[in-house]
């Protein structure tokens, strides 16, 4: 008579207690020192759910730690190679490095070129205050108190530049 699946697993359970110093011993021994417990814990895991007879339950459980541990460097080779993926360009060329960042710098200063050709049609005091006030940062307050205006005509100046400069990006589109 073949004993039943729960007291296998229990023998299975027994084994893996008795041998779960060894098997820390085994993880640390393959490299994972700091993660030997985890492997250890993720092997009991397994184990819980093992079925049917194991011929050698400690020659299984010393097999389970070895897989646990290449699975674990595998999955930290992949994530190594993921995050390495995502911190280099997208679909550039490694020799069109130098030409994508010409391109955006050129871009760049055509843009450049274009606000500034609206600040001069729009004229002052409006690209001014937006000069001090995006360029230089100073509050809203301050320009209403340095140009003598109030607040509200310091927003209307600003919002005149803006629709101006939002004109000029819905263009492009």
């Amino acid at each position: 008579m073949e004993p039943s699946a729960d007291i296998q697993a229990a023998g299975l359970e027994a084994v893996f207690a008795e041998m779960r110093p060894a098997l820390i011993r085994r993880a640390s021994a393959m490299g994972v020192i700091a993660d030997a417990e985890d492997v250890v814990q993720d092997v009991w895991l397994k184990i819980r759910n093992a079925e049917g007879p194991i011929a050698n339950p400690q020659a299984y459980l010393l097999r389970m730690v070895y897989t646990a541990v290449l699975d674990r460097r595998r999955g930290a080779k992949r994530a190594a190679a993921r995050d390495a993926a995502w911190q280099s360009p997208a679909n550039l060329p490694e020799d069109g490095l130098e030409a994508a960042d010409a391109e955006r710098k050129l871009i760049a200063a055509q843009t450049l070129a274009e606000v500034e050709a609206r600040l001069e049609a729009i004229g002052d005091p409006a690209a001014a205050i937006f000069r001090r006030h995006r360029i230089d940062g100073v509050t809203q307050r301050l320009l209403a108190i340095e140009f003598g205006m109030g607040l509200s005509t310091i927003e209307k100046h600003l919002r005149k530049v803006y629709a101006a400069i939002l004109d000029l990006s819905e263009g492009k589109a």
